[in-house]
């Protein structure tokens, strides 16, 4: 609505973009599904220009600082606020860190503060997200009192379903803990032979799964934007992770509870038939019934595994080093539960597919069928490395 009337208050004609929002309105899926992608955009005008006209290349001489604030400009003491289930929970982090690290005079380093809870973009302060609730203390503000008496971190522990504070992120005495994924090659959904332990691999034969851009994996809650049609947060994983598409790790019962909290990634070795594909990690409590949901997610297109600055094609065949960033997290896995890992090429609608032709953004009518091929060998060690906070004594 708000573009429809900027159009019209500078005098344009916005009765195409009109029509764009209520062919979103009666069928968003359809139009999403569209390629190329761009012709989808061709009726929002010079906005869907803007869009469709995105550069897979930054300017010349942009520099990494630039994709974020200038951080020493900011001279202003700052509260930072997120979910874990906000698309915007590792740039929200990330601005904290930077401000404390590099803000723009002492007063501004020194004051601060981020508090993160379990919610989802734009739903601030229920105490439920996606179909998990977290008891009434996740509704609580969580911000009371005065500036002067807010820690440097509050943060809300799902599991635990409790509020905690801290002097930094991530908490003084994390212990990351890689946990190795393993298996006999066929991790192939939830009922393979995947396996995520703290043991090391010997030799043991990859995993491989066919990615089709035309069958991509759909998405099921996570960090997105409420729309109406797709929930947010976490939900159960099952339909997901019964497909031949989605190679799924996981680890026996935990014998007790093991809280992670903080930043997630994941240490991919994999390869692709492909110039150009998409890796997609999905981090997922799995409980004793064996519903499995969905905790915190990354994931990294191949072209950039480098860094959105230094786009290059991948090798057809090689193995390749990829670090996919899960933003952080706070969560208590139950004795009883298990922790699993999903890896897939898609994420459909939340991402855009990629067609796996190393073509520029949005031109491709039709897709590349690839061969992704993960490795987890005494070789190739692929690992998940978690934040494990030790348990209190």
């Amino acid at each position: 609505v708000s573009m429809v009337a900027g159009v019209e208050q500078d005098g344009g004609d916005a009765s195409s973009l009109r029509r764009w929002l209520g062919r979103m309105i009666s069928d968003s899926e359809g139009m999403l599904a569209q390629l190329p992608v761009r012709d989808m955009l061709h009726d929002l005008g010079s906005v869907g220009q803007l869009f469709g006209q995105a550069p897979d290349v930054a300017p010349p001489n942009t520099r990494p600082e630039d994709l974020l604030w200038d951080f020493g400009r900011v001279a202003t003491p700052c509260l930072h606020t997120g979910g874990w289930f906000d698309l915007w929970i590792g740039t929200t982090v990330e601005s904290f860190r930077g401000m404390r690290d590099r803000g723009g005079s002492p007063a501004a380093r020194a004051g601060q503060h981020l508090v993160c809870g379990p919610w989802v973009h734009n739903r601030i302060l229920p105490p439920y997200a996606g179909g998990l609730n977290f008891g009434t203390s996740a509704g609580s503000s969580p911000t009371g009192g005065t500036p002067a008496q807010l820690p440097t971190v509050r943060y809300f522990v799902m599991g635990a379903d409790e509020w905690r504070d801290a002097d930094g992120w991530p908490l003084p005495g994390t212990e990351f803990t890689r946990f190795f994924l393993s298996s006999r090659g066929n991790a192939r959904t939830a009922a393979g032979d995947g396996l995520l332990s703290r043991d090391a691999p010997g030799p043991q034969p990859p995993d491989r799964y066919i990615y089709d851009p035309l069958n991509p994996v759909p998405t099921t809650g996570g960090r997105l934007l409420y729309t109406g049609r797709r929930a947010p947060g976490p939900l159960d994983q099952g339909r997901v992770e019964a497909r031949d598409d989605v190679l799924c790790y996981t680890t026996p019962e935990l014998a007790e509870d093991l809280e992670v909290t903080g930043p997630v990634k994941l240490h991919l070795l994999a390869s692709t038939s492909a110039m150009d594909t998409d890796f997609m990690a999905k981090l997922v409590d799995v409980y004793p019934n064996g519903a499995a949901f969905n905790i915190a997610e990354g994931v990294v297109r191949s072209k950039y595994r480098e860094g959105l600055l230094s786009p290059k094609p991948v090798v057809p065949g090689a193995v390749t080093h990829y670090v996919i960033d899960l933003a952080s997290t706070s969560i208590v896995f139950k004795r009883g539960h298990r922790i699993r890992l999903d890896i897939t090429s898609s994420n459909f609608p939340q991402i855009d597919r990629n067609m796996n032709t190393g073509n520029p953004f949005g031109v491709d009518a039709e897709g590349i069928v690839a061969l992704q091929t993960v490795y987890h060998d005494d070789r190739y060690a692929s690992y998940l490395e978690l934040p494990v906070i030790p348990a209190r004594a």
